[in-house]
């Protein structure tokens, strides 16, 4: 009686067909793979060269200098319009206000008032003679020329105009008032001032301005604190609103401190 044959498995019977599937291939490694992005002989750092980086570097520096200038140049803009429009700057040219000012003393004014009233103390560009007699302007025809709007926005001396003088006076009258002086007094419609704060007496200086005086429309008539000689509207009269520069809003005393 014959034994039954043995079952080989799968396994071993695909084995001895295909003996190539025992083993397969081994893999290569992706470190022995050529890089098609880094060829052989080529610096890896060579896509790091400066060069790119120069036209980089030179906008930086244009931009930076760009910026620098237009905020120089914005600064001073705001400069000129703060100090030549809005506020200025005095020097108190003589004692005519002392013991309040004395000569030499720092004065901030501001530009921007239209009006004013009795007691403001006002920065004044009066053309005088030697005399302190007033001169007349030069009589203009038509419109002036841009040139000469130009001198005026940027507050630039026009050379036509007579020279003026600066005075640093308190308003003691404004448009409309009628003012006299005689002697020892200030009389504004009629009314004797009691002035407080001057310590000199008031009289009129004679043989300029004649009394009395009506103001008119944009009138004011102006006096120093130094009655004795202070040059002030009993001088060169009656002073106009195109002749004040601003009030007076702050001293920095630099004398007698």
């Amino acid at each position: 009686m014959s034994e039954p044959e043995k079952e080989i498995p799968a396994a071993e019977t695909s084995g001895a067909e295909s003996p190539a599937a025992e083993t397969p291939a081994p893999e290569k490694s992706t470190a022995e793979k050529p890089s098609a992005e880094k060829p052989s002989g080529e610096n890896p750092t060579a896509e790091k060269s400066p060069a790119g980086k120069k036209p980089r570097k030179k906008r930086r520096v244009f931009r930076a200098i760009r910026s620098f200038l237009l905020q120089t140049l914005g600064l001073a803009l705001v400069i000129y319009i703060l100090l030549f429009h809005i506020v200025g700057l005095a020097v108190m040219p003589s004692g005519d206000m002392f013991p309040r000012m004395d000569a030499g003393d720092l004065l901030l004014f501001y530009r921007l008032d239209q009006k004013w009233k009795a007691q403001d103390i006002v920065v004044i560009d009066k053309a005088v003679t030697s005399t302190f007699a007033a001169l007349e302007k030069p009589a203009e025809t038509g419109e002036r020329p841009w040139w000469r709007q130009a001198l005026d926005f940027l507050k630039v001396p026009d050379p036509e105009k007579p020279a003026t003088t600066r005075f640093i006076c308190r308003v003691v009258a404004a448009p409309g008032d009628t003012v006299e002086v005689t002697e020892n007094r200030l009389i504004i419609n009629g009314n004797a001032m009691i002035e407080s704060g001057i310590y000199y007496s008031t009289h009129a200086y004679a043989g300029y301005t004649e009394y009395p005086v009506k103001l008119g429309p944009d009138e004011y008539f102006v006096m120093a604190d130094f009655r004795n000689g202070g040059v002030d509207s009993r001088f060169f009269g009656p002073v106009t609103k195109d002749e004040i520069q601003g009030t007076v809003i702050t001293v920095i005393r630099r004398n007698n401190l």
